[in-house]
Parts: C-alpha cells; structure tokens; sequence
C-alpha cells in the first residue's frame, strides 16, 4: 500500500499497533481497582473498573480511526483517478473495503461505529454510563477495533514499499504489519475469555465482585433467559473461522462460565 492523500498507511498501522498495546495493559486490573478491593471500598472499586473501560473504548476508537485511515488508500488501484472516486463509498472508503467494514461492526453488534466517528463523537466516555452497559460496549468496541487492525495491516504491501523507497522501506512495512497482526491476535485471546453472558459486569471481564455484593453465578442462565454469544469469538474471526466462531457461541451456553479470573494475572499485552 502506497501513501496517499489520506498519510502514510504504514504509519496509521504503526499508530495501530501502539495502541494496541496501551489496549492490552487495559484488559487487566490496575492497581486503583486492587487498591479499593483491598480497602473494601465498593464505590471507589467501581469507578476504577468504569475508568479502565472507558479507556478501553477511548483505545479501541484510536484504532478504529486509524485502521480507516490506513484503509482508505488507493493502494494497486490504477483506474483512473475520475474511475476511482466513482467507486468510493460516501466515507471514503472504497466499496469492497466499506463493506467489509460494515459486516465486521455489524458482526460485533457495534453497527453505528462510523456514524460516531463521523460525528467525532467519543465512544463511551459518559461518566453516567451504568458499568452493566459500559462493559459490553467496551468489549464489542475493542473487538471490532482487533478484528478492524488486523484487516488494515493485511492490506500493507511491502513490494511496493520497496518500488516506492527502496529496501528499508519495504522492512518497515513488513515489521509494522506482522507485529501489527501478532498483538491483534494475542489481544483477540484475551477479549475471547470474556464471559459476555456472566450476570455482572465485573464477571464479564473476570474480576470479583465489588467488596460486599455476591459473586456471580458460573452456573448456565435458566432456559429462555441466555441471549446473544458467549464468547466476542475475535480470535476464530481474525483465522477466518467466523462460523466455528458461532458454532462455539452456541454451545458456549450449555457450559459453565469460560472466563477465568484475571485478578492475578499481571501481564499487558507486549508488543512486538
């Protein structure tokens, strides 16, 4: 992929890939979330686990954005320049890109993502969002974010890096997009623990309770009350296996809860 008027893909991919990163630390407790459970304060544990997802979905809108950008290029298209703008959609993007879009962000029920955008409007940073809508939002948001990176670094063409700018060029394309893709798919593994049918927030992303409520149960919802998927499924997406995805989703609901704990585990997502 070539620049373009819209940057250098390359350097949106490398911006992909750091934020990334800061998204992966933020899959894990931080320490005001221990801090407060430590101290049995509930209120103080609640507004650290909310300020974590928020910065989830302030991360994951980083690379959404930027996977656009690197998305947008007109990377071996040699139709003519009047040819292509024909052929773009009204965001800019071309149409097989654009589409692709849309499936991924209606796949992580997430469909309204580039209206947001569009409108540059920040995802989930109301401070009154309830931590029961936050989360899963959070968690859609970050998965259509993974799967997103994962499609704008596929498309960085190291051969014509090198017809552009010589060797070194071509290098930095092809470090950029497979670290890209590696920390994309070590992230997808771990948004893929996430319970998203666990009956509390917390229990979602495999933190305890707040001090003094019950745990959540593991145990299956009773008949009639289990909706949607169990597993966000970003890992098999990223593999091309959305229907094992789904077949996994749907027998995810005849099992106990997936997720395991997170509390003790200390480490961030480490980038390439």
């Amino acid at each position: 992929m070539s620049a373009t008027r819209n940057g250098d893909p390359v350097a949106s991919v490398d911006n992909i890939r750091r934020s990334l990163v800061l998204l992966g630390a933020l899959l894990y407790p931080l320490s005001d979330e221990r801090a407060a459970l430590d101290a049995g304060d509930a209120e103080s544990y609640v507004d650290a686990v909310a300020a974590r997802m928020r910065g989830v979905c302030a991360q994951s809108q980083a690379i959404l954005e930027n996977s656009l950008r690197a998305l947008t290029g007109d990377a071996g298209d040699t139709k003519p320049r009047r040819d292509r703008r024909k052929s773009r959609s009204p965001g800019g993007l071309p149409e097989d890109v654009r589409r692709e879009v849309d499936r991924v962000l209606v796949e992580c029920d997430v469909p309204d993502a580039l209206d947001w955008l569009g409108r540059g409007a920040s995802i989930g940073t109301d401070p009154q969002t309830p931590l029961e809508e936050l989360v899963p939002l959070a968690a859609r948001v970050a998965a259509a974010a993974v799967r997103l990176s994962a499609a704008a670094a596929a498309r960085i063409d190291p051969s014509t890096a090198t017809a552009n700018g010589g060797d070194a060029d071509a290098e930095r394309a092809a470090v950029t997009a497979g670290g890209t893709v590696r920390t994309a798919q070590r992230i997808a593994r771990v948004l893929d623990a996430w319970d998203m049918l666990a009956d509390s927030p917390t229990a979602i992303i495999g933190c305890p309770p707040p001090p003094g409520s019950a745990p959540a149960s593991s145990d299956p919802r009773p008949d009639g009350e289990q909706t949607g998927r169990r597993s966000l499924g970003v890992a098999a997406a990223l593999a091309g296996g959305e229907s094992a995805a789904a077949g996994a989703a749907r027998s995810g609901a005849l099992r106990r809860t997936r997720t395991d704990a997170v509390w003790s585990a200390g480490g961030a997502v480490q980038r390439d």
